[in-house]
């Protein structure tokens, strides 16, 4: 499996991540969208934005990604 489609697509939508989910979050205004409790989270964050959303954007595109790929395959196998 070749994952530089899946590293390429993260890296293009990150740009876009840290945008929204930073004003989401807090960024920019004066009160967050979207409030986060550190008790349930590692506390750890890029900015606004908790660490877990970066490995959770990054596991949805993977998975989006790795799914239509292994469709593709199995279709194309029928043909």
């Amino acid at each position: 499996m070749d994952f530089s489609r899946i590293y390429l697509s993260y890296t293009i939508t990150l740009f876009f991540f840290f945008i929204v989910n930073g004003i989401l979050t807090g960024t920019f205004i004066e009160e967050p969208v979207v409030w986060y409790n550190n008790l349930e989270n590692l506390g750890i964050r890029i900015g606004t934005i908790p660490i877990e959303d970066i490995f959770y954007g990054f596991l949805m595109i993977s998975t989006i990604i790795l799914l239509f790929e292994e469709l593709n395959r199995v279709d194309s196998n029928k043909k």
